[in-house]
């Protein structure tokens, strides 16, 4: 395998590097887990009945976030621990160059806007 490099804490995306966690480039992962988190257990059911072509790639025309979070300081510095990746509700327009050339990098968060009422 040869993973993709990535560059934890860079402040930019292009020299930090798309999160790959899809089956569909296992030689280019790098890191550890699934996109879509628990949810990727529906894409397997999907795919083992037939339902869903295992070549499938999700469409993320309007899937910018609701409300912008960051950048912090705390973001880029690698003496830190970040728990959420800071590019991962923009992946698709910061890696969009890579995604265009076929690489299954996906979003690994979503900024969502709602309102509860009490």
């Amino acid at each position: 395998t040869n993973p993709l490099p990535i560059k934890w804490g860079a402040a930019d995306p292009a020299v930090r590097g798309p999160v790959v966690c899809t089956g569909q480039h296992n030689a280019s992962r790098n890191a550890i887990g699934a996109h879509g988190g628990s949810y990727c257990i529906y894409r397997a059911l999907a795919i083992a009945s037939g339902a869903l072509n295992p070549e499938y790639k999700p469409n993320f025309t309007n899937t910018e976030p609701a409300a912008q979070l960051g950048p912090h300081p705390a973001w880029a510095d690698p003496e830190k621990i970040v728990t959420i990746d800071p590019f991962g509700a923009v992946a698709p327009q910061v890696f969009k160059k890579e995604m265009d050339a076929g690489l299954d990098a996906r979003p690994t968060i979503a900024i969502t806007m709602a309102h509860v009422d009490f």
